[in-house]
């Protein structure tokens, strides 16, 4: 009974894998930015470096950022948090072809098909009849 309700309790509280790479992540935009400031070593003015900076952050991190007038550091912490509550999920938009046009792909592989079978025989019945005009007695 009491390791069936530790078990239940640390699963209870303990942090998915998802939420363990979130906290990790968490503070990369600030650590990149600070980096970014230790590089430049001052020869390089905010807004340039905000640039910089914000071109290797995500596009929708980008378009939420670029209607504000905070500062570098202020813009670096709203990067986080919305990184933090942004949850990561990779889409990917099918197109299924309507039977209509599967159909009709079919239909002109069937006819290419069909072309390159007659252009195939009628090279070979010339080339049949050119060797037996060569050969006529033999």
């Amino acid at each position: 009974m009491h390791d069936a309700l530790k078990t239940r309790i640390l699963i209870h509280f303990s942090q998915s894998e998802s939420t363990k790479l979130r906290v990790l992540l968490q503070g990369l935009r600030w650590a990149m930015l600070q980096e970014m400031r230790n590089l430049a070593a001052g020869n390089i003015v905010d807004d340039v470096l905000k640039s910089i900076w914000m071109q290797r952050l995500p596009t929708s991190i980008q378009q939420i950022l670029s209607v504000s007038k905070d500062s570098l550091d202020d813009l670096a912490q709203i990067a986080d948090k919305v990184n933090e509550v942004s949850s990561f999920r990779p889409e990917v938009n099918a197109v299924v072809p309507e039977n209509s046009e599967i159909q009709s792909l079919r239909e002109e592989v069937a006819n290419l098909r069909a072309e390159l079978k007659r252009i195939t025989s009628s090279r070979f019945r010339r080339a049949q009849s050119s060797k037996r005009d060569a050969y006529p007695y033999g």
